[in-house]
């Protein structure tokens, strides 16, 4: 059976049809895009400043310092490609604390066994209890230590990707 070369009618005006539904949606994407950012930036900044007044943010200076000695580990709690990220760093050698065999974040994300690991390190590490201090850097100081790929630092130093943990409410 040979497949017509010629739109069909029905085709061009289903197409008609859809192209101001789609001009409309597309137009409608750009506010909501900038609201749900404006959210997201908010509810990051306010996780920070509750970490602030918890005494658990560390400065870039010393964090440099830690991680430029070979000390500690760098946990990166990466919410999407496009954020947030949030970068912990704790005292530790991640790797050696672990009681469970631990993996990078993107192949850590597919392993079936990743919900343990992920909430040993958020109790251990990045919950309102745990021990590590958000690492309080912008972009330029970011960017400074990133290795050959954007997912990856450069070589010394110690780090693990990890999924955050999943929100069972509104308070975790």
């Amino acid at each position: 059976m040979k497949l017509p070369n010629k739109p069909t009618k029905l085709g061009s005006a289903a197409f008609v049809l859809l192209l101001p539904a789609l001009v409309v949606l597309a137009v409608l994407s750009i506010p909501y895009t900038m609201v749900t950012t404006a959210v997201s930036d908010r509810r990051e900044r306010k996780f920070r400043n509750s970490m602030r007044t918890a005494g658990r943010t560390m400065d870039w200076a010393s964090f440099m310092r830690e991680i430029n000695s070979g000390r500690g580990t760098l946990i990166v709690e990466r919410f999407s490609f496009k954020g947030p990220v949030r970068m912990w760093w704790t005292e530790e050698n991640v790797y050696e604390a672990c009681p469970y065999p631990a993996v990078h974040g993107l192949r850590m994300a597919s392993d079936a066994k990743v919900e343990t690991v992920r909430d040993w390190c958020h109790k251990r590490y990045t919950s309102d209890t745990g021990g590590a201090f958000i690492v309080d850097g912008n972009r330029e100081q970011w960017r400074s230590i990133r290795g050959n790929s954007p997912l990856r630092f450069r070589d010394g130093i110690r780090y693990i990707e990890v999924p955050p943990r999943r929100r069972l409410s509104k308070l975790s």
